[in-house]
């Protein structure tokens, strides 16, 4: 790898290292919602396709509860 390529690689590293690490400061990963809760899924496998599948679920959801309600559309009519 070229060596600008290898220095970039860096400086984005330590922004970012720099902006977490003042983000944690200022507390702004306090209380954050979920905290201390297991992540979902963490003993499956990996799946490429995770996000699809999850938004599949969602809109199941919503079209049960739109059927379920009686009410025509969904959150944005």
């Amino acid at each position: 790898m070229p060596l600008h390529i290898v220095n970039l690689d860096r400086a984005i590293q330590r922004v970012a290292d720099r902006a977490i690490r003042d983000a944690v400061e200022q507390g702004k990963f306090d209380n954050l919602e979920g905290a201390g809760q297991p992540l979902t899924d963490a003993d499956k496998p990996y799946d490429d396709n995770w996000w699809i599948r999850s938004w599949i679920n969602r809109e199941r959801l919503r079209q049960i509860q739109r059927e379920t309600t009686g009410q025509p559309g969904g959150p944005q009519q």
